[in-house]
């Protein structure tokens, strides 16, 4: 690939800012040897971040003989981003600084109403962030954009959910009801198993890793790769699909049609299930108090009443993630990446079941393989995807050399 004048000036301002983002405070000579470029264009190309105040003097260096160094670092409050996580139980907005701080949140439920009306319920989003943006104060000019997490896959080209199992959509034009009802933003949609990924590479669990498998285990349960910075889609954009492969050819049916996925027999939704059929069939259970008083079972109720010592509760997480364990086994065998990332909704019960989940993943594994990976709890919390969903326009802005 040939590369012009203005290609490698964007090139060089992109290596600058991201040296001064992840290293600072650093000074101007110490960028020009780590990036291999003269002190007069670091210079010139730091003056310009200063002047768009994505930069600042912070004090001075250790002298190395001469005079001491000024030392720059990366504002991160120049700019700020929305981040929308779609979910299953609730949706999350977040504004956050290009340092993943977070300025103004917000969370509420999806109903069943909101599942059968795609447009409608996505209108309702879209209103949420026009007022969490009105109300954060912040002028238009000093939001980067807003990226948006949903579960399922996307057509990027049209903005349109393919197919989301979490909902039973088929065919949603999401981003043209956003940019719509949002015309003044910047608007990304990507899937939210990659969003999470991207965030907790940038600033949460897997940072400094070279090849992540990031899962998110929640209501459903899917999967991101990273290798060297940048998310892999596959030849027809669905690589991830770590849900939807078949562990039992006969077992439950998932809510994507086939028979026997993890995301059948291991996730939120599977647990909920499995604890209502076991209660049917019989079984006493404490979630069986739990459901008198709250009207349905849910995923967490199931960890709750574990954690009371639940018998029951305790065999059907377990059996749970005995899948969930078997799954990642074959993942390392078939990728063997340095990092697994468990991050989601079930990972705030992880004392329940990581270390048994770790002994699954050793006895399941292949002889002598993965023998670098370390499996870890994501960082990020709650807010994880919708964090991931704003990152991705930070990177696209660090990408173009600090330009929109």
């Amino acid at each position: 690939m040939s590369y012009n004048k203005a290609m490698m000036a964007q090139l060089n301002k992109k290596i600058v800012l991201e040296m001064i983002r992840t290293q600072g405070p650093i000074n101007k000579a110490e960028i020009a040897r780590k990036a291999e470029l003269s002190i007069p264009t670091v210079m010139k190309i730091t003056e310009e971040f200063e002047r768009q105040n994505l930069v600042k003097t912070i004090g001075k260096g250790e002298s190395t003989g001469g005079k001491r160094p000024d030392l720059l670092e990366f504002v991160s409050n120049a700019y700020y981003i929305t981040g929308i996580d779609i979910g299953r139980h609730y949706v999350k907005i977040v504004i956050i600084d290009m340092a993943a701080v977070i300025m103004s949140k917000e969370c509420f439920p999806t109903t069943e109403e909101d599942i059968k009306k795609p447009e409608q319920f996505l209108e309702k989003i879209a209103s949420h962030v026009e007022a969490l943006i009105i109300k954060s104060g912040i002028s238009k000019e000093r939001f980067m954009g807003i990226g948006i997490g949903m579960p399922g896959i996307l057509d990027y080209a049209k903005g349109d959910v393919i197919f989301s199992p979490d909902f039973n959509w088929v065919n949603v034009p999401l981003m043209r009801i956003f940019q719509n009802r949002l015309p003044d933003f910047r608007i990304l949609l990507e899937n939210a198993n990659r969003a999470l990924a991207i965030g907790e590479y940038t600033y949460g669990a897997a940072k400094n890793a070279e090849y992540i498998l990031c899962i998110n285990l929640g209501y459903g349960i899917g999967a991101a790769i990273i290798e060297n910075g940048e998310l892999l889609y596959g030849k027809s954009g669905t690589c991830g699909e770590f849900g939807h492969m078949i562990m039992e050819s006969d077992g439950p049916l998932c809510d994507c049609g086939n028979r026997g996925c993890l995301e059948a027999l291991a996730s939120g939704n599977a647990i909920a299930k499995r604890m209502e059929q076991e209660i049917k069939e019989g079984k006493q259970s404490l979630v069986s108090r739990m459901v008198s008083e709250q009207g349905r079972i849910e995923a967490e109720m199931v960890f709750e009443a574990a954690r009371a010592g639940d018998t029951l509760s305790r065999k059907v997480i377990e059996e749970a993630m005995e899948y969930v364990g078997i799954a990642i086994a074959s993942s390392i065998n078939l990728l063997d990446p340095d990092t697994i990332i468990l991050a989601g909704g079930l990972t705030k019960s992880q004392d329940l079941f990581f270390e048994q989940m770790q002994k699954t993943v050793e006895k399941y594994k292949m002889k002598y393989t993965g023998k670098n990976v370390v499996i870890r709890i994501g960082t990020l919390g709650e807010c994880a995807t919708a964090i991931g969903a704003a990152t991705m326009l930070t990177r696209l802005f660090i990408e173009k050399g600090g330009a929109f």
